[in-house]
């Protein structure tokens, strides 16, 4: 007998009958729950990802994966996180894993054991340069002479 692919919500009247979720749905929940973090972007795993995520539309589900152990629900997130210099990587973290937490529960009233949040890479800020290209040897004081 093939495995049930589907969630299973928390009964409110059993009379109504149940309530499942697909997990693909669970997975784009947390992705926009991810994009809603400023400076967050979740990362893809390879290039056949993109390509079925293109064609199937599915571009919110890149870098989350679900898992379950004791019948308990974990996420998993790969992303990368544009920071400014001096921000804190854990701060940002904790936000993912609350933002994901929140949504998931809300939406869905799927309670999550786990929110594991791997950053993959960090991006700095834009900086400008402040070098003359026409003077490369210039001093960079702030004073014209």
């Amino acid at each position: 007998m093939a495995e049930d692919k589907y969630l299973a919500l928390a009964e409110h009247k059993p009379t109504l009958g149940e309530i499942k979720i697909a997990p693909e749905v669970v997975s784009i929940i947390a992705g926009i729950a991810v994009g809603e973090v400023d400076g967050v972007h979740l990362s893809s795993s390879g290039l056949s990802e993109s390509v079925t995520s293109f064609l199937t539309r599915n571009t919110k589900a890149q870098g989350v994966k679900l898992g379950s152990s004791e019948g308990k629900l974990r996420v998993d997130v790969y992303v990368y996180v544009y920071l400014d210099y001096g921000t804190s990587v854990p701060d940002v973290a904790k936000k993912i894993q609350s933002k994901v937490n929140q949504q998931l529960l809300f939406m869905t009233e799927l309670e999550v054991t786990e929110v594991n949040i791997h950053v993959e890479g960090i991006i700095p800020a834009k900086t400008t340069s402040t070098v003359d290209p026409d003077d490369i040897f210039a001093e960079n004081d702030g004073d014209k002479k």
